[in-house]
């Protein structure tokens, strides 16, 4: 049986991509979508990330599936570096880990109909017996019906779509799958419905999920601990009752005042941050997040703060927490 702890751990793991500005020659400073992060994930547990758009979390995703390469770190899935194994190697271990990308439009072929792109998991692992009753066990799972087999994506609506794509997801029995923001482009009327199905395949199959979002309401919900990153960097993770009553980092509490109704309680006042995330080719010197902090420090220019434990379990990148 697989060590709980030893399920998923994330290392150090950074990508870097070129600047856009590059010239062939040019020593032009990379961009530094993921710098550094390291964290683990045990059997069933649900870890959501959380930030901004262009913080780094979907670049996180897609490396530690091996989507991107990484430029450095490490990913141990159930003992094994992801980093270290061949094409064939990782194309077998592909089966137990999978992803829901965010737009169900862009990520289905209009092509294909449905019951080809579900079948399509099982003939790319070898299986050849009963896929056709597979495919329209997994639309059942997923609350639909045989009928969709024979349509095309363009003949659904958003919410079915999405649906059809976690079934592909979980056509081979993953015991993990990273979900990244797979609501986001819905209705708000469908994403409850959604998250809910997620909720309970979880439970049944018992996946472990990294569900990636902006939104702070739907991870309370759904998460088990919750990961704050910050321009490539995680800056606080705890479990989701510890990060909602007491929030250690001034970021993280930004983002949960800035939720109608989830004050985190402990000012009278929201502290709220201004401008835009800084140029990730070009991070600030110091903690990151200083350019926009109401409540930094002289040593928050010239010191880079690292995670430590505030609590058990909850870390947090922040000076403040060290006083």
């Amino acid at each position: 049986m697989t060590d709980k702890h030893s399920f998923l751990e994330v290392k150090d793991l950074k990508k870097y991509f070129p600047s856009r500005n590059t010239i062939v020659g040019s020593n032009t400073t990379p961009v530094r979508a993921v710098d550094g992060i390291s964290f683990k994930l045990k059997e069933g547990e649900t870890l959501g990330l959380v930030g901004e758009s262009g913080c780094g979390k979907s670049t996180a995703a897609r490396t530690l599936l091996r989507l991107e390469s990484p430029t450095s770190g490490s990913v141990h899935f159930k003992g094994k570096n992801l980093a270290s194994l061949s094409e064939i190697e990782l194309r077998n271990l592909r089966k137990e880990m999978q992803m829901i990308f965010q737009d169900p439009f862009s990520s289905i072929n209009p092509r294909r109909k449905i019951g080809d792109v579900l079948r399509e998991p099982f003939a790319i692992h070898g299986f050849k017996e009963n896929v056709s009753e597979a495919a329209i066990g997994l639309l059942e799972q997923v609350g639909l019906s045989s009928d969709y087999v024979n349509r095309y994506s363009h003949e659904m609506s958003g919410g079915q779509l999405q649906r059809v794509g976690i079934a592909r997801a979980i056509a081979l029995n993953p015991s993990l799958v990273v979900a990244d923001e797979p609501v986001s482009a819905l209705d708000v009327s469908i994403q409850a419905q959604i998250i809910n199905l997620m909720m309970d395949l979880r439970e049944k199959l018992e996946i472990a999920f990294l569900f990636i979002s902006h939104d702070m309401s739907i991870v309370e919900y759904f998460c088990d601990r919750v990961a704050v990153m910050y321009l490539g960097k995680i800056v606080e993770i705890a479990s989701i009752e510890e990060i909602y009553k007491r929030p250690g980092h001034p970021y993280t509490e930004a983002l949960i005042n800035a939720v109608p109704g989830m004050e985190s309680g402990q000012k009278k006042q929201k502290l709220k941050v201004r401008g835009d995330i800084p140029d990730p080719s070009n991070p600030p010197q110091g903690c990151s997040f200083h350019t926009r902090c109401p409540l930094k420090e002289k040593q928050c220019e010239e010191m880079e703060p690292t995670l430590k434990e505030i609590a058990p379990d909850h870390y947090v990148a922040c000076f403040l927490k060290e006083k």
